[in-house]
């Protein structure tokens, strides 16, 4: 089999892209129904949605502002390539210190949306803007739940590539999206799992 391979929208610690290639040695000759109770990144499930097209897919993560990107990016894609495009081209043009301005004033903005339901879309896009953008691709919080990673070093990232999230975008649009913790959500799917599902605890 020829497999298609597609890059997650966002960087995560823990990700899978480097060993797909051993992943793959374990796929079954058929998926109808995939389950991830800590999707992270997605890479395992962005390879089975690209090269199997399950009926069913469930994932789940405990993370509230990730869980969101997926959901913008599979419901509200125009609205979120056009917010990232527009982060992009005003980061692009600006020096070094106009850099860590702009930077930091959207760390602000983020964590000020953090943890409600408000602009939900605009927290995607900053969410995304800042593991762009941030060292290492990291996301961490403080004692108060509040994003602190600081400023990367990157001449020109790749805010918004719009080709891949709009990819993405379709491969997600029958994919229930779940946000539980880590034991409500490994819970939760493992109580709705079938014979033959295939379950993904990797990516």
């Amino acid at each position: 089999m020829k497999f298609k391979t597609v890059k997650p929208f966002v960087k995560w610690a823990g990700g899978k892209s480097q060993l797909l290639g051993e992943i793959r040695k374990k796929y079954p000759d058929t998926i109808e129904r995939y389950c991830e109770p800590f999707v992270g990144g997605g890479a395992v499930l962005l390879d089975v949605l690209a090269n199997f097209q399950p009926k069913e897919v469930l994932i789940n993560d405990v993370n509230a502002e990730l869980t969101n990107a997926y959901v913008q990016v599979r419901d509200n894609v125009d609205k979120l390539v056009d917010r990232l495009s527009e982060m992009q081209n005003e980061f692009w043009m600006m020096n070094e210190d106009e850099r860590k301005e702009y930077y930091y004033k959207q760390r602000e903005h983020f964590n000020e949306l953090i943890g409600n339901n408000d602009s939900l879309n605009e927290k995607a896009a900053l969410f995304i803007f800042l593991n762009k953008t941030c060292f290492n691709g990291l996301y961490r919080v403080n004692s108060k739940g509040l994003y602190n990673v600081p400023m990367g070093a990157y001449k020109k990232p790749s805010i918004c590539d719009e080709v891949s999230i709009r990819l993405i975008s379709g491969l997600l649009k029958n994919v229930e999206i779940m946000l539980f913790n880590s034991k409500g959500g490994n819970y939760e799917i493992q109580n709705n799992n079938r014979r033959n599902d295939f379950r993904g605890f990797l990516s």
